[in-house]
């Protein structure tokens, strides 16, 4: 009796069956986890339950942790499973198990890696390495190891995050384990994939099907059909796309997979949007959207927004694409400002296991006041990290505007005296050979003189609205006016500007134009074109040739400028375009100055006017604009 505690022989023999019976359940909970998740939780908490009312505490960690990942990684309950996880973790600290306190950290660390919040998850995964290299415990450590390297894989730091994976996968084949070698292959095909290294990826893929096949792993053979397709997708081979995202649909749909079903929703809405089936793909986006509402996993709300913008843009449809944008920055924004509140939340959490530990191993003995001293400091923490948080984010987003505005006014003031030279220097130059020409009365040759004046006149004069315009656009009060013009007329004004220029300068410039009646702002192409043929104009020597061609199709102007001038070192080209990096204008050919920010004026406006530009250029072999203007009323 006094080695029993006063219990009798019945309880224990009771007591020992009850044991038992608590670690079959669980146990079994486990093995159901995948194939009948339903029931294996049903199991579980049947198990909880009678390890509760015996008091069975040394088995509370495990099946909180076995009923947390079940609901984590199987019913993609995220909310329902947090308690658990946490339950996992307090029971393993006071219980003093090492080894479920590892793996407590690691369920934890893909919670939170889950939901989209990494340094937490980071946090969790890094103290469960730590604590299962400290036990030297093979299955743990793989697991741990896979993943620090998904939450570096999601950082993009991918060399990191694979050599990661392969310690995982070094255990898992010295412990005999495929299955596990399986699951690995699978994350570093998608890291390779990742990276854009697709034929890597494919063959990871296919090693890790075959396993999961092999070992009747239907959820990680439709997680490699999913990434096989994502491939095909990408090399444009479509029917075999939609192939595979349907054989992953129907094992998803048929293990009741709704997380694996959201990829595969999206790669099908996809294949649809490359072969013009809009009505077809908007469905399927549809039921993506819906599936991961219902799961409420964040991640996969992002990623099927973020997919709505990849549907419209392939089908060419920049207005919807715009709205989808517009719509997954707000849920993004949103998802930061809730992992904000997790990691205050968290550290609430951590601080309140850490003091229920303490109460368990001093058996209640710390008094009232000193809990409510430790709550009063855990709240004032709160209180200023949140403050701090707050200051810090008000003075980065001041000092980002203030950098912004001095960038704006300095950047106007400098284009407005480079530019508007070139208009003040023709009516000083035409203005003096006007008086000359009158002095011989000479009319004809007046005549042709003032006509030149009163253009070089309205040009400069376009040339400051449109400069205002732009430090308008910088303050986000731009006003976008694209109407009907004809284009016929822009390169005929172009070609007679420039016309005595290039004569007196033996240059030949060639314009070809294919465009006719367009729907684009007139000012900004004008504006833009000038001010590459005047750079064409400055760099190109005598006998040398200029090739201004354009064309369209049904959405878009495309404009090529070609000269055959003194061309532009590979450094030079990549500075031309850089935002917040003014080049230092090289003297023309003839000592020519400038200051170097006409083609950042071109770059705004291109923006502005949702058109694109590259350069190619090679040193003495000259340079080529190619630019891109949409032409439809869309713009609007």
């Amino acid at each position: 009796m006094s080695q029993s505690g006063g219990k009798t022989v019945s309880q224990l023999f009771t007591e020992k069956e009850v044991v038992e019976e608590v670690q079959n359940l669980s146990n079994e909970c486990w093995r159901l986890r995948e194939l009948h998740s339903d029931s294996a939780l049903i199991l579980g908490q049947k198990a909880l339950d009678l390890a509760l009312e015996y008091k069975l505490n040394g088995e509370l960690p495990r099946i909180y942790g076995f009923i947390g990942v079940i609901q984590l990684h199987y019913l993609y309950k995220t909310k329902e499973s947090i308690p658990n996880l946490q339950n996992a973790l307090k029971y393993s600290l006071q219980q003093k198990d090492s080894i479920q306190l590892a793996y407590s950290y690691n369920n934890l660390g893909d919670l939170y890696l889950m939901t989209g919040n990494v340094p937490l998850s980071l946090r969790y995964s890094i103290q469960s390495v730590d604590l299962f290299e400290k036990l030297n415990h093979p299955a743990g450590k793989s697991y741990a190891f896979v993943n620090v390297g998904l939450v570096y894989r999601e950082n993009k730091d991918f060399d990191s995050a694979l050599n990661y994976f392969n310690k995982a996968v070094e255990i898992w084949k010295s412990t005999g384990n495929e299955i596990g070698v399986g699951s690995v292959y699978r994350e570093v095909a998608r890291t390779h994939e990742a990276m854009g290294d697709l034929n890597e990826a494919m063959s990871y893929y296919q090693k890790s099907y075959a396993m999961s096949l092999g070992n009747e792993k239907h959820r990680y053979a439709a997680f490699c059909l999913n990434g096989m397709a994502n491939i095909f997708l990408i090399q444009g081979e479509y029917e075999k796309s939609l192939d595979y995202y349907t054989k992953a649909l129907h094992l998803n749909r048929k293990q009741n997979h709704e997380f694996g079903l959201v990829d595969n929703y999206i790669g099908i809405a996809l294949v649809n949007a490359y072969k013009r089936n809009r009505e077809e793909g908007e469905k399927y986006l549809t039921y993506a959207m819906n599936t991961a509402l219902k799961l409420g996993v964040n991640r996969q709300m992002i990623e099927v927004s973020k997919s709505y913008i990849d549907f419209y843009k392939i089908l060419g449809d920049f207005e919807h694409a715009t709205l989808s944008s517009e719509k997954f920055h707000v849920l993004y924004d949103s998802v930061l400002s809730l992992q904000q509140f997790e990691i205050i939340n968290e550290m609430e959490r951590s601080f309140e296991v850490q003091n229920d530990l303490l109460h368990t191993e001093q058996e209640l003995q710390t008094n009232k006041l000193l809990e409510q001293n430790l709550v009063i400091v855990i709240l004032l923490m709160v209180v200023v990290i949140a403050v701090m948080i707050w200051r810090y984010r008000t003075n980065k987003k001041i000092s980002r505007k203030l950098e912004e505005m001095n960038q704006s006014k300095d950047k106007l003031f400098s284009v407005i005296s480079h530019d508007l030279k070139n208009p003040f220097n023709s009516l000083i130059g035409f203005s003096e050979l006007l008086l000359l020409e009158i002095d011989k009365e000479d009319y004809h040759k007046s005549k042709r003189f003032a006509k030149y004046i009163n253009q070089a006149a309205v040009e400069g004069l376009k040339l400051l609205t449109s400069l205002l315009q732009w430090s308008l656009s910088q303050a986000g009060k731009i006003q976008f006016n694209p109407q009907e013009s004809d284009f016929n007329d822009i390169m005929k004004e172009l070609y007679e500007f420039y016309e005595i220029e290039v004569n007196q300068h033996h240059i030949e410039l060639q314009i070809q134009n294919t465009v006719n009646s367009v729907f684009v702002d007139p000012d900004i192409i004008r504006i833009v074109l000038m001010n590459i043929i005047s750079n064409a104009i400055k760099y190109t020597d005598e006998n040398g040739t200029i090739c201004l061609n354009a064309s369209q199709n049904a959405t878009n102007i495309h404009i090529e400028i070609k000269d055959s001038g003194i061309g532009m070192s590979e450094s030079l080209v990549d500075q031309l375009f850089t935002k917040k990096t003014f080049t230092q204008s090289k003297a023309g050919v003839r000592g020519e100055q400038g200051t170097g920010l006409g083609l950042s004026v071109v770059q705004e406006l291109v923006q502005l006017h949702k058109g694109s530009i590259k350069v190619e250029s090679r040193e003495g072999l000259g340079t080529t604009f190619t630019l891109q203007f949409p032409c439809n009323s869309s713009l609007n």
